[in-house]
């Protein structure tokens, strides 16, 4: 989440209903203190490294609607959950294929002693 959804609304339903931690960036207004309980706690405990990990997060759903397409054709919640998980699964093994082949190119076509006869 961004600055847009920092506010101590979101903050409290995610940590008392849902059990977790929102990592949302504080919105910095200037001569202004941090209001609540939980923006304040967040301010001592945001971690931008992880925070920023987000970004990997969402090109990885990026790279996934763009190969497989962003639609679920199932209709029942099951069906969709294992169409999901299928697309999944193709896309780990497409990437896996892609690294053998790419250390067997290398293997291949590094230049080898001669051998004694």
């Amino acid at each position: 989440m961004d600055k847009g959804y920092d506010s101590e609304e979101i903050h409290s339903i995610t940590r008392d209903q849902l059990k977790a931690i929102a990592m949302i960036p504080l919105r910095l207004r200037k001569r202004k203190m941090i209001k609540g309980k939980y923006r304040r706690k967040m301010e001592r405990e945001f971690n931008r490294k992880l925070y920023h990990n987000r970004n990997l997060v969402e090109t990885m759903f990026s790279v996934l609607k763009r190969k497989y397409s962003e639609e679920i054709r199932a209709k029942e919640y099951w069906n969709q959950l294992k169409e999901v998980k299928f697309k999944l699964l193709v896309h780990n093994l497409d990437r896996y294929v892609k690294v053998i082949l790419v250390v067997k190119m290398r293997i291949s076509t590094e230049p080898q002693s001669p051998q004694l006869l």
